[in-house]
């Protein structure tokens, strides 16, 4: 997606209000994307989380641990909230069972 030729406003507003959950995670010295576009658009999207990440660039280059602790957070926390997703057995075989959650 090229990111000059998309209205970012209307692209937030096209998320779904039933979408369970958004993260989006930015580092302050993104050269490419200021982190205030982030903080503007965590406005527009419903069920939003807003990470920044201090003194990160627009790869993460030296906080690839922190972004994955955060994403990794970020997913099992919604495991506990969400619907329709099959618990597994501890042999790693799926069960007919179901706990909430919306993946």
């Amino acid at each position: 997606m090229d990111r000059l030729a998309t209205d970012m406003h209307a692209a937030c507003q096209s998320i779904h209000p039933s979408c369970s959950r958004v993260l989006t995670v930015h580092g302050t010295l993104d050269e490419f994307v200021p982190v205030e576009d982030a903080m503007e658009f965590a406005k527009y999207i419903p069920n939003h989380k807003l990470q920044i990440v201090e003194v990160a660039d627009h790869e993460y280059t030296s906080h690839q641990e922190e972004l994955a602790s955060i994403v990794l957070d970020f997913v099992m926390a919604s495991l506990y909230t969400d619907k329709c997703v099959h618990k597994t057995s501890l042999s790693g075989s799926k069960t007919d069972k179901f706990i909430d959650s919306r993946l």
